[in-house]
Parts: structure tokens; sequence; C-alpha cells
């Protein structure tokens, strides 16, 4: 897939798109693990698993609250609604798997699990082919700096708390 990475791999430390594709690899790393468990034989593994792929929340929020307007002031706005759809898309997926949790409806979980892997899958293909370059080539460096104090207040997937970027033209 991140065919845009080895551009991202490339950025300072802390630069948002930076952070994004870190969170990128734990949710590919968590949707693997996700689709190796068995919520009829060890419930709790799975559970775990579940509860952190659904922070996945706050790296929406972030996009639509932070990399959203920046895009749109430059006039890239038609793209944004369909990406804001898949999100909401996304969050319906992971609130009828809250349900079926609550449930323990184990035969709706495994029927739900593929569907909702596929999808965050075509959606990180979408920020990687189009989200993050059309980012990059529209935000100033100067933009990126303010994204910090914004998304510290919003939150990110990372257990660690990335550092903030300081541009540096890159």
């Amino acid at each position: 897939m991140n065919s845009f990475s080895l551009v991202a791999e490339k950025l300072p430390e802390g630069h948002p798109i930076k952070v994004y594709y870190e969170e990128s690899a734990l949710i590919q790393d968590l949707l693997s693990e996700l689709n190796k468990s068995n919520p009829a034989e060890d419930f709790q593994k799975y559970f775990k698993i579940f509860n952190q792929l659904k922070n996945i929340e706050k790296r929406f929020a972030r996009i639509e609250n932070q990399l959203f307007p920046y895009l749109e002031k430059h006039g890239w706005e038609g793209p944004i609604d369909g990406l804001w759809a898949f999100h909401n898309n996304l969050r319906e997926q992971i609130n009828l798997l809250n349900a079926y949790n609550s449930e323990r409806n184990i035969a709706e979980i495994q029927d739900t699990i593929p569907a909702l892997t596929h999808d965050i899958e075509k959606l990180l293909t979408l920020e990687d082919t189009r989200l993050f370059p059309n980012s990059m080539e529209l935000i100033a460096e100067v933009d990126w700096k303010n994204f910090y104090m914004k998304d510290a207040e919003i939150g990110w997937m990372l257990q660690k708390k990335p550092k903030p970027f300081l541009a540096t033209n890159y």
C-alpha cells in the first residue's frame, strides 16, 4: 500500500503527515491482529484489539478538524465530502460492532469484522494516494507547525505523544 510513505518517512519528526503514517502502521497492525483473533475462543483478546482500533476516531477528528479546513482554503473540497462520508460510514460500523460486543453476539461480530477491515484498508489507501499527497502539495510549512496544539487537544492513536513539528524547510 503506502506509495506516499517514502515521502512521509523523509519528513522531520512530528510532521503531521509523518504522524498519520505512524498511525497507519499501527492501524494495519491492529487490523491484522483483529483478523487473526477469534472472539468465540478469546473474547477478551478480541475486545482489547477492537478497543485499540476504536481510537481511530481521534485520527478522524484530527483530519476533519485540522486537515480538511486547510485543504478547503485551497479549494480542495470535493474529495473532502467523500472522505468525511467514509469516516461516518466507519463510525457506523464501529458503533454496530460495539452493540454486538455488548451482546456478545459472536456470529454478528465475526460477520462484521471483514467489512470493517476492508473499509479501513480502503480508507488508508485513499489517504495514501490522494489525501496526503495533495495535503503536502497545498499546505505550507508554516501551517503544518500550527497543527500540533489542536492535534494535542484531540489526541492521537499512538501510545506515545509525538514530538511537536518544528519547521525546518525539509
